[in-house]
């Protein structure tokens, strides 16, 4: 006789933390941040933090939130206890509440007053994800919970009473219309399964305070940001919300007209260093010591998330050959360079810029006589009246088969001086040892053949 297939536990997923997104101002409410900023940095603006709590189902699009000032926090049984009663998408209690150990740390009677009420609470272990995934999520969404509030209470706690009902509107909306936008039949189903069950009842109870320690680990998303830059308020005219946006506030009497921005100055510096740093030799952070800054202020600035301070520009800069074009109006590659194929945008990027757009002549060496080297291929950007530079691309690796694709008027193979073809291996092999070696290198393997390009196409021998 067959067993009859047990349904699988209810799983929820709770976490809380301290809203990445969203804060509290006196004059203008409940405001969203577009980046994330420090609390340190959102006090200069007069914004307080504010505490989410948040429920989501394993697996499904179906979430539910609260906040509440971080000064105020809210016992955790109280917001299990609000969501279950409250949230009919979560279908009541579940079988298993996952907690992450922070959690289970500051609040350690949570595991036995659960069981009390059939819930088991099953603590995430470090390689987890989809718990810090869900939380994410949550932090993401919450943004977008302001609706048009002309006429609503300001104060800290008038704003957060709209915020939760905004919150609590949204889930009930979501419910209702079957989570709209679901793109998997799978997920669909699993939703619609998930709705077709029935409501698992919690009896309220009375918690004696707060049952948890709030912690430097409710703003742990803070320790990745980077400096903070100038911001400004900004109300939306479309849903009456606050922003604290970055950057410069615009003069509302200058006019964006396309001809003034076409002149106007570009400064692609940090696009141009992303691209070549993803082309180096060596490592970025082989980069960032030789430049005399940190990993992070590097990735920071090649992102665009922060800048450089002027001396620490100017020295990666020039490691890294970017020079500024005064016809231009804007930044280029000077080089020249030993560049390493990894990822075929960033090489495309930096090739049309050292070849000013696909004006050369790229082509593989090999030589007439002998082995080539076993473990790279080499190709020589032939620009015109410029040194080359040169392109080592790894044997087997996928993006090596498409340097015909990645570099524009790709010439095919060519057969040089087994002298000439040794002198670029040992070339190459010298750029590599260091950050600061590669363009050192580069311009003394161009001066020893000046004659091959000085005013034409460059010609290996």
């Amino acid at each position: 006789m067959n067993k009859q297939t047990q349904p699988s536990p209810r799983e929820h997923h709770f976490y809380v933390a301290i809203a990445k997104f969203l804060f509290h101002h006196p004059e203008h409410g409940i405001v969203s941040v577009r980046d994330p900023i420090k609390i340190k940095d959102a006090e200069r603006y007069g914004l307080s933090p504010l505490l989410l709590y948040g429920l989501t189902v394993a697996g499904l699009p179906i979430r539910w939130m609260t906040f509440t000032p971080v000064d105020q926090p809210k016992a955790l049984q109280d917001a299990l206890l609000e969501a279950w009663n409250n949230a009919e998408g979560l279908r009541g209690r579940p079988d298993i509440l996952r907690i992450n150990r922070h959690l289970a740390t500051a609040s350690p009677e949570l595991v036995g007053e659960m069981a009390k009420i059939g819930v088991q609470v099953e603590v995430a272990n470090a390689r987890e994800k989809s718990l810090p995934a869900s939380l994410r999520s949550a932090q993401d969404a919450s943004r977008w919970l302001l609706r048009k509030h002309d006429g609503n209470d300001c104060s800290l706690n008038g704003s957060i009473q709209a915020l939760c009902r905004y919150a609590q509107d949204d889930h009930d909306f979501r419910v209702r219309e079957g989570h709209r936008g679901v793109n998997s039949r799978e997920v669909e189903d699993r939703l619609q399964q998930w709705l077709a069950l029935p409501a698992q009842v919690t009896v309220p109870t009375v918690t004696n305070g707060l049952d948890w320690a709030p912690g430097p680990w409710l703003s742990s998303w803070q320790t990745s940001l980077p400096p903070d830059q100038p911001r400004y308020f900004n109300l939306d005219g479309f849903d009456g919300s606050t922003w604290l946006l970055t950057g410069e506030k615009a003069a509302e009497d200058i006019v964006e007209d396309e001809d003034v921005w076409a002149d106007s100055d570009y400064d692609n510096a940090a696009e141009i260093a992303k691209n070549l740093v993803a082309c180096w030799p060596n490592s970025p952070a082989e980069i960032a010591k030789c430049a005399g800054i940190t990993l992070r202020e590097l990735q920071w600035f090649t992102s665009g998330k922060a800048s450089l301070d002027r001396h620490a520009r100017f020295d990666l800069e020039a490691l890294l050959g970017i020079e500024y074009d005064e016809s231009m109006g804007r930044y280029v590659e000077a080089g020249p360079y030993v560049l390493v194929a990894h990822k075929p945008l960033a090489l495309k990027e930096v090739y049309e810029g050292i070849s000013s757009g696909g004006d050369a002549c790229p082509c593989e060496i090999v030589p007439r006589l002998g082995t080539s080297d076993p473990s790279w291929r080499y190709v020589l950007i032939n620009t015109y009246g410029e040194p080359p530079s040169i392109v080592m691309a790894p044997r087997g690796a996928k993006i090596t088969e498409r340097l015909s694709e990645l570099l524009m008027n790709y010439g095919g193979i060519k057969a040089v001086a087994p002298g000439f073809y040794r002198d670029v291996v040992s070339t190459c092999a010298r750029a590599c040892r260091e950050p600061a070696g590669n363009i050192r290198e580069m311009n003394d393997f161009a001066k020893r053949y000046e004659a091959h390009w000085a005013g034409c196409a460059w010609q290996p021998e």
